[in-house]
């Protein structure tokens, strides 16, 4: 009868697996990418066709765009100013490793 915890040799099995996967998988899309940008650079006017549908819809989604770009420049800002309360945090816990410096100014 097996047992439902795995085994360790079954999950350092499943990060190979998933590791080669990956490569697979990475090595594929730039193989692709490389025969699909020679395609482009070869014909000008799909390169520019994809320009003018690039443009449509970067006209017609703005207000979409800017949006997740005014939300995501808020969320960063966030991010950098809880990232500044952890290292004051830290900081604190250890004042004599710090030297007495202010790392967080």
């Amino acid at each position: 009868m097996k047992s439902k915890d795995p085994s360790k040799d079954d999950v350092a099995f499943t990060r190979v697996t998933t590791g080669v996967a990956t490569a697979v998988a990475t090595t594929t899309v730039i193989h692709t990418s490389k025969g699909v940008m020679a395609t482009l650079v070869r014909h000008p006017l799909i390169l520019f066709g994809l320009g003018i549908a690039a443009g449509y819809f970067t006209h017609k989604y703005r207000k979409e765009i800017m949006l997740i770009a005014c939300k995501t420049a808020e969320q960063s800002k966030h991010f950098v100013l809880r990232q500044k309360e952890n290292i004051q945090d830290l900081l604190e816990e250890f004042p004599e490793e710090a030297g007495g410096r202010d790392i967080a100014k």
